[in-house]
């Protein structure tokens, strides 16, 4: 299901919508029947504010807000990455969530809400091994997410 290749907001806000889409479609078959992946574009925004930032990038900062809002949904799965191969000013094009992301970070003593508040989901990633690293594409489309409800 397309939702369109415009999408933008904050990338926090964003994954909450989408975990939101996907929670409805998993329980109760709307917008859509399981399975299906929900697909979207467009680039959303990371607003740092005065303090320090971590590492991380739009793609990455939204997955790790879906991840937190989904709370291990077991039949939810994601990925979203630039097509620039570069998230934000990382080496990383994005990342992938899968049901377990919150239980791995916790057993490697991470707080996924502490590492969204400080803008650090690349660090968060990068510790359980779901950075997605192409290397520069040297093309610049869009940002692409994928959400596979099943």
């Amino acid at each position: 299901m397309l939702l369109g290749d415009a999408l933008e907001g904050e990338a926090r806000d964003l994954g909450i919508v989408m975990a939101g889409i996907s929670k409805a479609a998993a329980r109760h078959g709307t917008p859509a029947q399981p399975p299906l992946v929900l697909l979207s574009g467009g680039e959303t925004t990371v607003s740092i504010g005065a303090r320090t930032p971590g590492r991380g990038g739009r793609n990455t900062e939204f997955l790790l807000s879906l991840a937190t809002a989904l709370q291990g949904h077991p039949d939810i799965f994601a990925l979203a990455a630039d097509t620039d191969g570069i998230d934000g000013t990382e080496d990383a094009a994005g990342a992938l969530i899968r049901p377990d992301t919150l239980s791995r970070g916790s057993a490697r003593g991470l707080d996924a809400g502490a590492k969204l508040m400080a803008h650090d989901s690349y660090s968060y990633f990068d510790a359980i091994g779901e950075l997605i690293r192409t290397g520069p594409t040297l093309t610049n489309v869009n940002d692409f997410r994928a959400v596979l409800v099943l």
